[in-house]
């Protein structure tokens, strides 16, 4: 059970608008509806930490920490890591390891890139997190697709000798074979528009497979109010009113049922952190060499 903890306004005026403003309210809300269903199904869960929310609300990762979560690091700027050279992807991903570090008060061992953003192109970056000191990724998505993904990637979880001589713990994005094809179902959209009833199927396949589940979510989804992605926009910065309606329905289509969805999930499967998972897999003889 993972969650990427980034805030839903603060993030989309980075991107519209390339200024970072301190989040509202609506956080603090969302991390306090995810942190109360953990703890009313017994999850504990990794928090892939921002660290442009970081910044600002230290407390908050506190307070998730003080609750027994796994605190892991999703970079400094939430930017698609194909965009940035090798310089600056060890910097971003640097700068937020030694930020949250001293919030916490102790070590962060996982990293997830920002939109899965590992590919063929990049992918001296799990390089980088063995540099760094970290033993874990959990960013690659075993299928292509528009923004991320790596087709023919090894879907298991495995133990990877890097290509500069590192070792790291690669945990990909969970997807389901059906039909000759690998279906995403890993959270996020994909949770928020599937079915009801394909939830139990889903299950059941993944038992059969003896495929951990690598659950992805975001406070936003939990969310018991609607969002609005312009409620966080400057000044005078304003989307035209369609296209503010237009993007204001694609964020809150079927969110209302994310949360019964995510909760059955959670009382049907055991879950673990991704720290408990990777020592596992850390542990065992099978290290495959990164091609």
């Amino acid at each position: 059970m993972t969650v990427d903890w980034e805030d839903f306004g603060q993030l989309h005026c980075w991107y519209q608008f390339e200024t970072v403003p301190a989040p509202r309210g609506d956080i603090e809300r969302q991390t306090d509806t995810v942190l109360e269903l953990l703890d009313e199904t017994g999850v504990h869960a990794t928090f892939f930490v921002l660290g442009m929310l970081a910044r600002h609300r230290p407390d908050l990762i506190k307070k998730i920490h003080a609750a027994g979560h796994e605190i892991a690091v999703h970079g400094t700027s939430h930017v698609h890591l194909t965009r940035l050279d090798r310089t600056s992807a060890m910097r971003d991903i640097g700068d937020a390891i030694r930020l949250i570090s001293d919030i916490i008060g102790g070590p962060v061992f996982g990293f997830r890139a920002p939109i899965f953003s590992i590919t063929r192109k990049n992918l001296y970056v799990l390089d980088l997190l063995a540099e760094l000191g970290l033993e874990y990724d959990s960013s690659i998505f075993p299928k292509a697709m528009s923004r991320y993904g790596i087709d023919g990637f090894d879907p298991e979880p495995r133990n990877y000798s890097l290509p500069e001589g590192g070792q790291i713990v690669e945990l990909p994005l969970t997807v389901i074979p059906w039909c000759g094809w690998n279906w995403p179902v890993a959270g996020g959209g994909y949770v928020r528009l599937m079915p009801r009833l394909m939830l139990n199927p889903m299950v059941k396949k993944l038992k059969k497979l003896g495929r951990p589940y690598i659950l992805y979510t975001h406070p936003y989804e939990f969310d018991t109010q609607p969002i609005d992605i312009a409620s966080n926009f400057p000044e005078g910065r304003r989307f035209s009113p369609w296209r503010r309606r237009a993007m204001n329905f694609k964020w809150n289509l079927f969110r209302g049922t994310f949360r019964d969805k995510t909760r059955h999930l959670l009382k049907n499967l055991s879950f673990s952190t991704c720290k408990e998972i990777a020592d596992e897999i850390k542990n065992s003889p099978c290290t495959r060499l990164l091609g």
